[in-house]
């Protein structure tokens, strides 16, 4: 039977990619032949229930099934099924964490969206926003005195999620869903190598001073804080030492 239809399932782990694997319950049940198009699902709340989540992490699942066409929401009425099969587009695969040449590109893709959002953050966040972000770096702060690499990823992401929720532009958001799978490697990678080199400090005060760009309701001035962090990131990765000297001379 189906897990949505039915009061049979178990109540998920808490865990750091609780969201991805959430992600994965909902469309593995979508595409599983057991609904219709147009089918309209139980409310977000039942849902959450039946898998022992909070109603923010089901959200931001469901967010990224939107972004992916699966579901809509129809006023009124929940969310309804707008595909019974998995989408086909925009596939990107992870960096390997030993090539450069692969992490750089997901930078560069990271350099043309966090500049705009940022921009666009500091001329429509509000003081949630603001409180979420701050938050985060917060946690970020206390991750890198405790040298908690994993915490350190789960709050970066925490905080560039607020930015794209302050753009109040629902593209943003979902478009930051699908990267995050792959940003979430990429900070792996990025993360670790601060830790070694201790130089997780940097990476810090650049999301400080976009913060700061964003509560000053700068928008130029948020534009070039993020463009300084992206390619801050970059030159930190091209002068890790854990590349090899050919990696470096085919990418310079």
């Amino acid at each position: 039977m189906s897990l949505l239809k039915s009061q049979g399932y178990s109540t998920a782990r808490v865990e750091p990619n609780l969201t991805d694997r959430i992600t994965e319950v909902l469309i593995n049940e979508i595409t599983s032949g057991n609904y219709k198009l147009g089918e309209i699902l139980p409310p977000e709340q039942t849902i959450a229930d039946r898998l022992g989540v909070s109603r923010t992490v089901l959200r931001e699942a469901v967010s990224r099934l939107k972004a992916d066409g699966l579901v809509t929401s129809k006023q009124g009425r929940g969310l309804a099924v707008q595909a019974t099969a998995r989408p086909s587009v925009l596939r990107m695969h992870a960096a390997d964490e030993d090539k450069l040449d692969e992490i750089l590109a997901i930078v560069e893709l990271r350099r043309g969206f966090e500049i705009e959002a940022a921009s666009l953050a500091a001329s429509r966040r509000n003081d949630d926003d603001l409180l979420a972000m701050r938050n985060a770096l917060d946690d970020m702060a206390a991750a890198i005195e405790t040298d908690d690499i994993a915490a350190g990823i789960e709050a970066d992401l925490r905080f560039h999620r607020a930015i794209a929720e302050a753009t109040r532009n629902e593209h943003y958001v979902e478009f930051f869903h699908f990267l995050s799978r792959l940003l979430r490697d990429n900070l792996t990678v990025s993360r670790t190598r601060s830790a070694k080199a201790k130089r997780g400090t940097d990476a810090q005060r650049e999301h400080e001073i976009i913060f700061e760009a964003i509560q000053r309701g700068d928008p130029q001035l948020a534009r070039q804080c993020a463009r300084n962090h992206v390619e801050n990131t970059e030159s930190r990765l091209r002068s890790s030492n854990h590349f090899s000297s050919e990696s470096l001379t085919r990418e310079s």
